[in-house]
């Protein structure tokens, strides 16, 4: 008979932010508190350099789309097509890539421009939106996609490579 859990007036710890709760869950589910607390803001690594003509989207989640302006920038640009790339492919790869398929884009997510924390974990994190809603292909494949829709007729500004 599996533990029930009542949930009711559950306040966060002062010294982790974490609920009781969750702490007890984690103990019930005997697993290994790691004392996980959300990180703080984080900055563009210097060596990619952010440019001025460029926006910088500050995200409160793994999704990009969860509480951003992206949607509506991008559909201020009419661009169809979202390409994911970066860190963590189990985490804000994946949820950002879920995001822009549940808003109607195209999604290409990068399998060798994305990463995950364990390094088993990414072809099969790769499978999942492979199979159920993304394209999935290395960068030079992105690049040369990319190259063919600018050369190709004017499609209104817009480089489907999907």
């Amino acid at each position: 008979m599996g533990t029930q859990l009542r949930f009711s007036g559950v306040q966060p710890c002062p010294q982790t932010g974490r609920s009781a709760l969750a702490k007890d869950a984690l103990r019930i589910a005997n697993q290994v508190d790691t004392d996980w607390h959300r990180p703080g803001t984080a900055e563009v690594w210097a060596p990619m350099g952010h440019h001025s003509d460029e926006a910088l989207i500050h995200k409160p989640s793994y999704g990009a789309f969860y509480d951003t302006p992206l949607d509506t920038m991008l559909r201020n640009l009419a661009r169809d097509t979202v390409i994911v790339t970066g860190t963590l492919t189990n985490y804000c790869c994946g949820t950002t890539a879920r995001q822009a398929y549940e808003r109607g884009y195209k999604v290409v997510v990068g399998s060798d421009v994305t990463a995950t924390d364990d390094e088993t974990r990414q072809e099969p994190e790769l499978a999942v939106p492979r199979k159920g809603f993304a394209l999935v292909l290395a960068a030079e494949e992105i690049t040369n996609r990319l190259t063919a829709a600018a050369h190709a007729p004017d499609d209104g500004g817009r480089a489907n490579i999907a």
